[in-house]
């Protein structure tokens, strides 16, 4: 089979990294020896972040030492396993990371991770480079133990981004089920919007740690404006809408039901969507074959197009999921087996745990805003390819066009 070049070249470049970042794969035993420098004679972790901070040697102790409480699985594919590992020592290499990392050992936290087929996920060109729209990886922290599933496109896209979606999950979600139990609220912690929200600051600020740009636009989002935020969240995913804030988790039917009047409207707003990208992909055919405009110009419109038109299908089946999920949530505030839930949440929304999550997600805000100084979500994106007609562009053109004797109707 004919491998193409940019394989080949990747593939050599991945050969040219650092041994310790595709180290050959430990038994959990052989881990455990070489992190016994840093446990106590009752098994605990000792070391610091600091420590762990002020060498390599310090990192690679680490993590040895949170390898012993993180099985890597590979699904019978050895480069998998070999990247799982590679995203895992990354995260280290960030000062808010050899924290949590600490954090996770001290708290007796475990996890698995792995990559997963996400459905609806499509891997596509914008701008010359390999991307894809669907959700980074999630965590089932009510499995024994916690699981971390990564999606497989980082294999073969965005792949800077994978470690910041790794300590988004591991450590912003897993850890943080464990820091639950301890207070009592594992039951209702998962209902609570800050539960997301907290996750998404560790990895949009072990992102930043690691020098890459923030350009992630829910951080944009929650840095501007967090009530935004949660708003616009709750019809990105069905977990994500069933969450609450401390005082609607003393009365959530109101909210539940608000939600699904807006998911019925967000799918209804679909099909809109779509026939308004399919008109834009006919004004442009038009411009290029009528209007004899170069077909290059429009390259980068014609890739966001299309890809628009490709994540419909998948926004329909998310927006529906919602909408179940939404219909379930409440039928059980009106069910009789429902009540002792609901009175869960009440006497819960005022524990000490989501009350010091908040002040440690406001220091964590603060740390990640000083980082974004002197930066726009503009000047983050990648450089636009150049010589290309913008959105604003073609609406002139086409409000040109128009007016013009052509006469030619889309």
């Amino acid at each position: 089979m004919k491998i193409p070049r940019l394989f080949s070249l990747l593939f050599f470049c991945l050969l040219a990294l650092p041994a310790w970042q595709f180290a050959p794969a430990q038994t959990l035993e052989e881990q455990s020896a070489e992190a016994g420098v840093l446990f106590d004679g009752e098994g605990r972790y000792t070391g610091t972040a600091a420590e762990a901070g002020s060498s390599a040697e310090g990192k690679a102790k680490l993590l040895a030492a949170l390898k012993t409480r993180v099985k890597i699985k590979d699904r019978g594919n050895p480069a998998e396993g070999e990247r799982l590992n590679a995203i895992l020592s990354r995260i280290l290499d960030a000062p808010t990371g050899r924290q949590l990392a600490t954090e996770f050992l001290a708290e007796g936290a475990r996890a698995e991770i792995s990559f997963e087929t996400i459905p609806d996920t499509k891997v596509f060109e914008l701008n010359g480079k390999k991307t894809f729209w669907t959700s980074g990886g999630h965590a089932h922290t009510a499995a024994n133990p916690p699981e971390v599933h990564l999606n497989e496109a980082y294999m073969q896209a965005r792949q800077d981004e994978a470690p910041i979606t790794m300590a988004h999950e591991l450590f912003g979600h897993t850890l943080e089920r464990k820091r639950a139990e301890r207070y009592g609220v594992q039951d209702t912690y998962i209902f609570h919007q800050n539960e997301e929200a907290n996750a998404g600051l560790v990895g949009w600020t072990v992102g930043a740690e690691l020098g890459q740009k923030i350009d992630n636009a829910w951080a944009w989002i929650y840095m501007a404006n967090a009530e935004d935020y949660h708003r616009r969240l709750k019809t990105n995913m069905a977990y994500y809408a069933g969450t609450l804030s401390s005082d609607e988790m003393k009365d959530p039917l109101p909210a539940y039901q608000a939600r699904l009047a807006d998911t019925d409207k967000t799918l209804l707003r679909l099909p809109l969507r779509r026939e308004k990208s399919e008109l834009w992909l006919r004004i442009i055919d038009h411009l290029i074959k009528i209007h004899q405009m170069a077909e290059a110009a429009f390259k980068t419109l014609l890739e966001e197009t299309r890809a628009v038109l490709d994540s419909i299908a998948g926004n329909e089946n998310r927006l529906k999921d919602i909408r179940g999920y939404l219909t379930a949530l409440i039928e059980k505030c009106g069910a009789k087996d429902g009540q002792s839930w609901l009175a869960s949440l009440r006497e819960k929304a005022d524990n000490e745990y989501f009350r010091e999550r908040a002040r440690v997600m406001d220091e964590r805000a603060d740390a990640l805003g000083k980082m974004m100084l002197g930066r726009t979500w503009e000047g983050e994106q990648p450089p636009a390819r150049p010589g290309q007609v913008t959105w604003p562009q073609l609406e002139q053109i086409w409000k040109t066009e128009q007016a013009s004797a052509c006469g030619w109707k889309p």
